[in-house]
């Protein structure tokens, strides 16, 4: 699919890396071969948490489909908040996550249904192709204190078992496995898929392609494994943004089977062989031929707002603008998620040529009425920057720059705008101006940046200017192998005493 050609930033952790009866009126089902009558649908994590709760549900075991834990070390301050969340939550009072819920989206919700009495332990499935046990233990377990931030004794019981990781976090018991090795043995289950689970399979297998016949694949096996799920949750992940939107249809499509199996059995449905069949097109750039399998699928099923926006994509790469832009406001009026797709697929149009189309969905009047001026020129000098028109984009966000003077990515944008222009006197304004603005973080994601501004005062006959730079960079990353000529400098202009 196209929006998953790039690399997830959460590839990182996954490169390295007894039974409890039902609670009152809950029945199990056998996954993908029993309909399963509790199926929700949400948004992020705080949602599915707070699904679990108005379910009222009690499992022996949560399996945690997903690209990431989702649990964290919670600082002492907030011990007591959240003591009182999980009481709340164990009495079915789901409101309760909005107070916390921009704290726990990025780790703890799984922690808190383990307080909340909603499980007793967790099977975390990694997207891994392989056996988890395939990578070393102790690379895992650094990711997990790099990556993640859990301290060291957290992972001291973490042990290979067999083709499983397994252990303690947070003071939750857990598992860690891949799908093929996932084992259930007769608990009651609380199954958890989340989308970022797809875009992780991308990100770490050459082999993997995104799209119906792998989402197809991934149920065969997840059936394969006779999960008996009292409850299963499908998050789209659309607030923190880790699932792309040419996947988002997905979750329509397990929901759909996890409701009613029948629909896995046998022959596949038309629906989704014109999809594949689409979908197979696409990739091969015969756009024209995609373009027609969606018109058609769209008007078969108006409602399917996944079908529209896959049919704004092959317009969209025909650089038919207006087609693009209606087809892309018939998926946002039926899901508003598909709001940020504009500008997704105009930046994906802009990197590929189809500058026309690009700008069509840019100008799209829905868009202006709904946005800030603002916010609207930050889109299109992203836009112009991943279309080449570095002229174009440079222009736009110097303005919007001046109005968002604290914006750190901005300006990292500018800077790329100005370097490729071979503006050096600007570049090295901005680089100063991001340096003044965060140094730490300047320090941390990006200490070339020391190097380059100690390049540019040289190039400018600055040199007491350049070794300064010179010598915050080198304290930063003293092996460089250019280390000699700086220091060189930095000598001559200690003996000055200039620095």
């Amino acid at each position: 699919m196209i929006f998953m050609k790039k690399r997830s930033g959460i590839a990182v952790i996954f490169l390295i890396v007894m039974t409890v009866a039902a609670g009152c009126g809950q029945k199990s089902s056998v996954v993908l071969e029993e309909p399963l009558r509790n199926v929700v649908k949400v948004e992020s994590n705080a949602q599915t948490l707070m699904a679990w709760a108005d379910a009222g549900i009690k499992a022996g075991v949560l399996v945690h489909i997903d690209g990431s834990d989702d649990m964290a070390v919670f600082p002492t301050s907030l011990h007591e908040t959240i003591k009182n969340t999980a009481d709340h939550l164990e009495r079915n009072n789901s409101t309760v996550v909005n107070r916390i819920a921009t704290i726990i989206e990025k780790g703890g919700t799984v922690n808190l249904g383990m307080k909340a009495g909603m499980y007793k332990r967790v099977i975390w499935v990694l997207p891994y192709p392989g056996s988890v046990t395939d990578l070393p233990l102790e690379n895992f377990k650094r990711v997990l204190m790099m990556k993640r931030g859990f301290p060291a004794n957290e992972l001291d019981d973490f042990a290979v078992s067999g083709k499983h990781i397994t252990g303690t976090l947070s003071g939750v018991p857990l598992t860690i496995t891949s799908l093929e090795d996932l084992e259930i043995s007769g608990e009651t289950a609380l199954v958890d898929i989340d989308l970022s689970y797809f875009a992780g399979l991308q990100a770490v297998s050459a082999e993997y392609e995104a799209g119906t016949t792998a989402l197809l694949n991934f149920l065969r096996v997840l059936k394969r494994k006779k999960i008996p799920a009292m409850m299963a949750t499908i998050n789209r992940s659309s607030i923190n943004q880790t699932a792309p939107l040419d996947i988002r249809y997905y979750a329509d499509i397990i929901e759909e089977m996890l409701v009613d199996p029948s629909l896995l059995s046998g022959p596949v449905r038309e629906k989704y062989n014109l999809m594949m069949e689409a979908e197979k097109a696409l990739k091969a750039g015969r756009y024209g031929e995609a373009a027609a399998f969606y018109a058609g699928l769209a008007k078969t099923h108006p409602y399917d707002a996944g079908l529209h926006f896959s049919h704004a994509v092959a317009l969209g790469f025909l650089d038919k603008g207006e087609e693009c832009r209606d087809a892309m406001l018939r998926a946002y009026s039926i899901d508003s998620a598909y709001m940020r797709g504009f500008f997704q697929l105009a930046r994906v149009l802009g990197m590929n040529g189809r500058i026309s189309a690009g700008e069509a969905l840019l100008d799209t009047p829905d868009l202006k009425k709904t946005l800030p001026e603002l916010e609207m020129d930050y889109q299109r000098g992203f836009f112009y920057m991943q279309a080449g028109l570095y002229q174009e984009c440079a222009a736009i966000l110097v303005d919007v720059a001046a109005k968002k003077p604290k914006d750190f990515a901005i300006r990292t944008v500018l800077y790329r705008a100005y370097e490729e222009l071979g503006e050096t006197k600007k570049m090295y304004s901005i680089l100063e101006d991001l340096v003044q603005l965060d140094r730490n973080r300047v320090a941390k994601d990006m200490p070339w940046a020391f190097k380059k501004l100690g390049d540019l005062a040289w190039n400018f006959h600055l040199d007491s200017v350049a070794a300064r730079w010179y010598q915050q960079y080198l304290e930063l990353v003293p092996d460089d192998p250019d280390r000699a000529r700086m220091l060189e400098m930095i000598d001559t202009w200690k003996d000055r005493d200039e620095l």
